[in-house]
């Protein structure tokens, strides 16, 4: 009975094995083999399609605690990419040293960060990050490679951030490195982020839990729960301990040695807390460690309502592209004068300096609204009398939101954030469904100039157009385009920023970043920014900009 019953198995594996080969390969094809122990063994992302509410297997308790530590006398070579949540107190030279410190003494670490850089970017080897990145895969060697998005990416645009993660861990697992998810936090209670997104601290905490588990359930990819960790010491008000920096955004150092435990923990399988950190109170490395022990095995479940799927979810082709085959960007800036801000009167801002006056010896029109325009309110916006005006404008955050555009304060907080209509215009300001344009803002500097440069001064290289194009005119009815002064950062060259930054007439301040292009000493009375895409950091934001100051430099003609 038991050989009957053996070869009638085996005759059945046999039919399996030859019922429709190039069938098999398509329903395995998200998974590369080589990335599976057993090929036989189901994938988490199949599970994760039929039931994506259910938590990720490696997330729970008992499949966390089954693991064995990794050797610690092995080698270990890890790669972080990310931004500024990565290398805020240089994190990962912390987790290399804490590691190194307590019997892992062959981790080494290499990372690929800048500020406000999205893995989007990392992936893409024209930008100028993402050559770092190509570099690295072609150097390989690597084990692990921890994957860490801009901080608010994975809710306002979760599939950018899907294709991100992605297109890293292919590149990756094609090298042999195991991809590992860092899950950030929440903002601190204050933040301007959490208003504008209409968030609690808790509430994003769980967003960003709810995306980073749904990517990891679709890849099978390790989540390090560094969010959950936080959120658990934030709370503990009885601790004391301030994971956060002063801007309410970034880690403190204590924060920092929370993320890398937390990592260290999910990746090398370890107890935190049998760990010495040296140099850190006892009472809080005790915190500290027993957070990240907690996050990892026992890793809350996402609230109900917050729960979602990245299986199917990509983002969609931009439609709107500049020609910036020609972009110059400078890395020093000009020697003339900023002459978008003007001086040596007075002015009815109190001040010894003012915007653009134009023609109409005023900045901008008065008009405001916070919920729509008027048509009259847009006709006067759009006048080109002022010393600035807007064409496509629809609402503004605040009453001085326009003004903002060109006040001389931009080494401080006050924003032009605008919203822009949903209809698209030539260059001359014509509605026209085929136009490339979602608004047009045009400078009236009175007088014809040369014109050297043309920038924006702000806190990251996100709030302004992601994609432009610049033009001159003399009459304000003719209009050429300036090639070297038009960018594309959403389909095309990343933008950088100068090496040094002026400081603001308002306050003798300098801006978290300046990116200027040149204009090449073209001259005019007007110029006119016909902005292709808004504010860049997110596809919801497209129709907006959200930037602290718009200069130009150059000289009167």
């Amino acid at each position: 009975m038991k050989r009957f019953v053996l070869l009638l198995l085996m005759l059945t594996l046999a039919l399996v094995g030859c019922n429709g080969g190039g069938e098999t390969v398509q329903t395995t094809d998200p998974v590369d083999p080589a990335e599976s122990a057993d090929p036989a063994e189901p994938t988490a992302a199949p599970e994760t399609t039929v039931a994506p509410e259910t938590t990720a297997a490696p997330e729970t308790t008992a499949a966390s605690e089954e693991a064995k530590p990794l050797d610690p006398n092995a080698e270990y070579k890890i790669l972080f990419i990310g931004n500024s949540y990565t290398f805020y107190n240089d994190m990962p030279a912390l987790f290399q040293r804490v590691l190194q410190q307590n019997g892992y003494a062959k981790v080494r670490v290499n990372s690929v960060t800048a500020g406000a850089w999205t893995l989007q970017k990392h992936a893409d080897p024209a930008d100028q990050y993402g050559k770092k990145v190509a570099e690295e895969l072609k150097k390989g060697g690597y084990d692990y490679v921890v994957l860490q998005e801009q901080s608010t990416r994975p809710i306002t645009d979760p599939a950018l951030f899907y294709d991100g993660v992605r297109a890293l861990a292919e590149k990756f697992r094609k090298i042999g490195a195991e991809p590992i998810l860092y899950q950030t936090w929440g903002r601190k209670e204050g933040s301007s982020t959490l208003r504008e997104l209409n968030l609690t601290n808790e509430s994003m905490a769980h967003k960003l839990a709810a995306s980073y588990t749904a990517i990891g359930e679709e890849l099978s990819i390790p989540v390090a729960p560094v969010g959950w960790a936080f959120r658990d010491v934030h709370t503990n008000k009885e601790a004391g301990i301030d994971l956060y920096d002063p801007d309410l955004t970034h880690s403190s150092k204590e924060g920092s040695y929370l993320a890398a435990l937390t990592i260290m923990t999910k990746m090398f399988n370890i107890d935190p807390t049998t760990f010495t950190i040296r140099g850190m109170e006892e009472d809080v490395a005790k915190v500290l460690t027993e957070a990240a022990k907690k996050a990892v095995y026992e890793t809350p479940e996402v609230p109900e309502q917050y729960k979602t799927s990245s299986v199917g979810v990509y983002s969609e082709k931009v439609e709107y592209v500049a020609d910036a085959s020609k972009m110059k960007q400078l890395t020093s800036l000009p020697k003339s004068a900023i002459i978008s801000v003007v001086s040596g009167g007075t002015y009815s801002n109190g001040k010894t300096f003012s915007g653009l006056l134009g023609s109409k010896g005023e900045v901008v029109s008065k008009e405001s609204s916070t919920a729509a325009l008027t048509d009259a309110q847009k006709a006067d916006f759009a006048d080109i009398g002022y010393g600035v005006s807007f064409i496509g404008l629809q609402k503004m955050a605040t009453s001085t939101a326009a003004a903002s555009l060109v006040n001389g304060e931009w080494g401080g907080s006050m924003m032009c954030n605008l919203t822009f209509d949903d209809k698209r215009y030539d260059i001359n300001g014509k509605v026209d469904e085929k136009g490339l344009y979602t608004a047009l803002i045009t400078l009236n500097f009175a007088k014809a100039h040369t014109f050297d440069a043309i920038g924006f001064c702000s806190g990251s290289l996100q709030g302004f157009p992601g994609a432009a194009e610049v033009y001159v005119s003399d009459d304000g009815k003719t209009w050429t385009r300036v090639p070297t002064a038009c960018w594309d950062a959403v389909n095309g060259k990343a933008l950088s920023a100068a090496k040094s930054f002026p400081a603001d007439p308002w306050s003798d301040k300098k801006p978290g970043t300046c990116a200027l292009f040149d204009m090449g000493g073209v001259s005019g009375q007007y110029i006119r920014l016909g902005v292709v895409i808004g504010r860049y950091d997110s596809s919801d934001k497209y129709n907006t900009i959200n930037t602290r100051e718009l200069v130009v430099y150059g000289a009167e003609k």
